[in-house]
């Protein structure tokens, strides 16, 4: 027995042909203003009473923001809705900083501690700036019943969204998976995230969990810190990331499905994932992992260019986490890389399990990719004894560094390559 197989998707199988639409937007939908207030005070009320207003109706409704300064707690959208900002920017109030009560109170209200998914394990965690679904009926140790929403659009329109994220990492007064992520929407059926500045996160940045059909598209996502990632699709179908421009304290995209014995326990997996024409700067690259437990499947990461980032290729997973990662494809990427490509199953350091725990990747193609590497790394494939990577294919796939030979390490890793240069090690 291996690895426990891939689990379904979070509204059922169904598999969207590329590009995914997003989300439904409707011709002619009511419009609420955010105009009653002065700017740069607190807009927590008025956001609120304008989402309740505007949500939920059956011809849609558009939350408009115009050239406004807005500072509001943690908000949640509701389905048939539009967060549109037009050059206006919307900051969370929610900081971290302050003594122990009074953070705690103040981040309370302001981010109010929820059941989500963070670090890919459910857990209790402060909101985020927005919100998706949430856990309307707890049982005794899991999220009974979720609320769900449908058909959400957060529109920039040259737009920003802040986190000011700066002060949780500042602050030691609570546990560090407990920070806010930025974009925390969990349980949306048809979302589109577009033309809009994302930037100040505490944790994750953009963070769809249990999705399906998600399209994020021409927005600059800028972070800076630990865990900083730019978009982390968690145990989501139908996925579509393009031309967009990465600059992150962590991993620019790092596709999931949860963790350990939590995302085993969920098991609800990734499948039919797009990344294309985007442009990845500093941050540590395009991963799939480590969190697989529920599965990632049919991903392709194409027609992009990677500027300085840390690494090209990237998969990852290891002992505990279990899933199977299959059917993978990086193609046409070109750039700076600090290390080419990476594989491995030894991400995290693991005592061997039972074989249900224990990660698998197979089917991995790596073609028409080209990299001036600026440390000394072209190829790491790393497997375990009792699950070798397999499959991995390379097809003109070069390194170069200018006066140096770049290295490569195989264990466990079974493939083919043909005209890649340097010559890689031997995989079989």
């Amino acid at each position: 027995m291996g690895a426990v197989p891939a689990g379904p998707g979070p509204f059922g199988n169904r598999v969207v042909a590329q590009p995914v639409p997003g989300a439904l937007e409707f011709a002619k939908p009511k419009v609420c203003r955010i105009h009653a207030i002065h700017n740069k005070t607190n807009a927590t009320k008025a956001l609120r009473r304008a989402i309740s207003k505007c949500g939920d109706r059956r011809n849609g409704g558009v939350v408009l923001v115009e050239n406004l300064i807005l500072y509001t707690a943690s908000l949640w959208l509701r389905s048939n809705l539009t967060l549109r900002l037009d050059r206006s920017t919307i900051v969370h109030t929610a900081s971290g900083r302050g003594n122990r009560s009074a953070s705690w109170n103040k981040n309370a209200t302001d981010a109010p501690i929820v059941w989500t998914r963070r670090n890919s394990l459910m857990t209790w965690a402060h909101a985020g700036l927005l919100n998706g679904g949430k856990c309307v009926r707890f049982g005794e140790e899991e999220c009974a019943e979720w609320s769900r929403v449908e058909n959400v659009v957060v529109d920039g329109g040259e737009g920003v969204l802040d986190g000011r994220g700066q002060g949780w990492f500042e602050s030691r007064q609570h546990d560090d998976n407990m920070r806010p992520m930025l974009l925390d929407l969990m349980w949306v059926r048809g979302l589109t995230i577009r033309e809009v500045m994302i930037t100040g996160s505490a944790y994750w940045t953009v963070h769809p969990t249990f999705c399906d059909n998600v399209l994020i598209e021409n927005s600059k996502i800028i972070t800076k810190g630990h865990n900083t990632d730019g978009v982390d699709p968690d145990s989501c179908w139908n996925v579509r990331i393009a031309h967009n421009v990465f600059d992150n304290g962590d991993d620019c995209i790092a596709i999931k499905s949860g963790r350990d014995w939590s995302g085993r326990g969920v098991n609800i997996s990734t499948r039919n994932v797009l990344v294309e024409q985007n442009v990845f700067m500093r941050g540590h690259g395009v991963s799939i992992g480590s969190e697989t437990a529920g599965g990632i499947l049919d991903v392709t990461v194409r027609d992009s260019v990677l500027l300085g980032t840390e690494r090209g290729v990237r998969l990852k997973s290891a002992r505990g986490r279990g899933g199977i990662v299959r059917n993978i494809l990086y193609q046409n990427l070109t750039g700076t890389v600090k290390e080419a490509i990476s594989v491995s199953l030894a991400y995290a350091a693991g005592d061997p399990t039972n074989a249900t725990a224990t990660p698998e990747i197979h089917d991995v193609v790596v073609e028409n990719v080209h990299f001036a590497v600026t440390h000394k790394r072209f190829l790491l494939c790393v497997g375990l004894v009792d699950s070798p990577v397999t499959n991995l294919t390379m097809r003109n796939v070069t390194g170069t560094q200018a006066g140096k030979p770049l290295s490569s390490a195989c264990d466990h890793c079974h493939g083919s390559a043909s005209s890649v240069f340097p010559t890689p090690c031997h995989l079989r």
